[in-house]
């Protein structure tokens, strides 16, 4: 499946786009007016492939905490609780569950993380919620950095990984058991290679010595550091530093860390963003910063391709069923052979008793008529592959209704029922008086019953019900709708019904159902 990986550093946003298992060469956007401009015109122009939005900033903060062991929504509402205690805007927050302590009452280890500056990302998620953009997540490249040192040669239980980004970024990110446990980005200085080398090994002496003030590294053996750099870079550092009773270097070019990962062809690159992004695009990890408002395009374009998949395997399956019929007809081709004489003899048996039969109604050819035609009825065959795609195609506009269930039959007789209801209100085509009046060609219908929900759902029953009833209109526009019938409002108003609630609902909910029937046309089924 096609997707793009947005990467955000330095000011400036780097699009890959992902084709054939390879990252293409990027697109690069700045961050200010004409680069926003560009970046709107691009995703306007662009496929709507789901995004994943990888950020490396230095307003990124890394918090190490303990919580109570607990589980399911109360874990869920104690980690939302520490986040918002943590940090002042816990809008890209994330918690990272690493385990249990070994003692005591076995809390559990939490790293919590957030970007302190979400007006960085404002711009840019501006834009994609504006062009209706699948946003799968947004994500911290300390974090990927995970997937990353497992697949390097890494046997230290405490490591340093040192990356340098091709927008002057310096990102050092320190593991226990490869697990992230803090990161910091440092600006990398103007100059020549063995200018950065001097200053690489300044900022991992500082980093070092931080570690050692917080009693993360031990005592009797020395920091292993895993330096991804280019060659040139990666000789001037051995050259100025060789490995000492605290530090302990492990050098690795970046272009044989592309093959670890599993990246194709020569790397051409004295970075690693590249191996990020490739990284993110190839693993797709779950969300880690994105909140649920920002995402809900991807939610949409995934529940899109879960409806045409199982169309899809409904029109197989009939395939299918139809292919099995063939073979069984090429069989019987086989054994005609063989039955030609029974048939000849049965023959002069049947003109035998047909000579001794009184005589009947009907000519025996009507008979075969009656009989040839019962059997086509019963072999037709349908599926609901026409109303699939109907409700897909319509609420493809209307992000906030999501379906539940879905029962449906077929039928010629466009007011049959799906279990025995009234309806509330009906809705039909323009022109059309009833349905039972229509006078064009029909061969047999297709009828659901569509249940459903409004979601997100504030309270608004107005908004709900005008919502549903313009789902309702969207429908009847379809050419192939014969009608619409609201089964179930959001909230029921009719004069006979008693109108009640309850004020200490915390979640009301806005529930629909429609009745919706589908013709098939005598000039459409040929």
């Amino acid at each position: 499946m096609s997707r793009r990986v947005f990467f955000l550093a330095g000011g400036r946003m780097a699009v890959y786009q992902w084709s054939g298992g390879t990252l293409l060469e990027p697109l690069w956007f700045a961050a200010d007016e004409d680069g926003l401009t560009e970046f709107s015109l691009y995703l306007d122009h662009a496929p709507k492939d789901p995004v994943y939005l990888l950020v490396d900033v230095v307003e990124e903060e890394f918090r190490e905490e303990t919580i109570p062991h607990v589980i399911g929504g109360d874990r869920r509402a104690l980690i939302r609780t520490r986040l918002n205690r943590l940090f002042r805007d816990p809008t890209y927050s994330y918690a990272a569950m690493q385990g249990r302590e070994a003692e005591g009452r076995r809390d559990d280890r939490v790293l919590f993380t957030a970007l302190i500056r979400p007006d960085l990302l404002s711009p840019w998620v501006g834009q994609i919620a504006k062009h209706k953009v699948p946003l799968a997540g947004i994500y911290s490249l300390p974090i990927v950095s995970e997937t990353l040192i497992k697949r390097l040669p890494v046997e230290a239980d405490h490591a340093l990984l040192v990356t340098l980004q091709s927008t002057g970024g310096l990102r050092q990110t320190f593991f226990h058991q490869k697990r992230v446990k803090l990161s910091r980005l440092a600006i990398m200085p103007p100059g020549g290679a063995p200018g950065h080398a001097s200053y690489v090994l300044g900022e991992i002496e500082k980093i070092r010595r931080y570690l050692n003030s917080l009693r993360q590294l031990p005592h009797d053996s020395p920091l292993d550091v895993y330096i991804v750099a280019s060659r040139g870079l990666l000789t001037d550092v051995s050259r100025q530093s060789p490995d000492s009773l605290t530090t302990r270097h492990h050098l690795l070019d970046v272009a044989d860390v592309a093959q670890m990962v599993g990246m194709k062809g020569t790397y051409g690159s004295d970075y690693s963003d590249r191996i990020f992004a490739h990284l993110l695009a190839k693993k797709r990890l779950p969300n880690q910063y994105a909140p649920a408002s920002q995402t809900r395009h991807n939610t949409m374009y995934r529940a899109r391709l879960g409806l045409i998949a199982a169309s899809i395997a409904l029109v197989v399956a009939a395939l299918f069923v139809s292919g099995a019929n063939v073979i069984d007809a090429f069989n019987a081709i086989g054994e005609t052979a063989s039955a030609k004489q029974r048939t000849e003899f049965y023959n002069e048996r049947v003109e035998i008793f047909k000579r001794r039969m009184p005589s009947i109604p009907a000519e025996p050819r009507d008979i075969k008529a009656a009989v040839e035609m019962a059997q086509t009825l019963r072999n037709y065959k349908t599926t609901p592959l026409a109303m699939a795609m109907t409700l897909s195609r319509s609420l493809v506009d209307f992000d906030t209704l999501k379906v539940d269930a879905i029962e449906w039959l077929a039928s010629t007789d466009p007011a049959a029922q799906i279990g025995g209801r009234r309806d509330r209100s009906n809705g039909s085509r323009p022109g059309n008086q009833a349905l039972a009046a229509s006078t064009e060609p029909v061969r047999h219908y297709q009828i659901a019953d569509i249940k459903g929900r409004v979601e997100p759902f504030d309270g608004n029953y107005r908004q709900a019900i005008e919502k549903v009833k313009q789902f309702q209109a969207a429908l009847l526009a379809l050419p192939q709708v014969e009608a619409v019938n609201v089964v179930e409002l959001p909230l029921d108003t009719s004069s006979d019904k008693v109108l009640q609630g309850d004020l200490r609902q915390g979640n009301p909910e806005a529930r629909f159902k429609l009745h919706v029937v589908i013709g098939e046309r005598v000039d459409e089924a040929g």
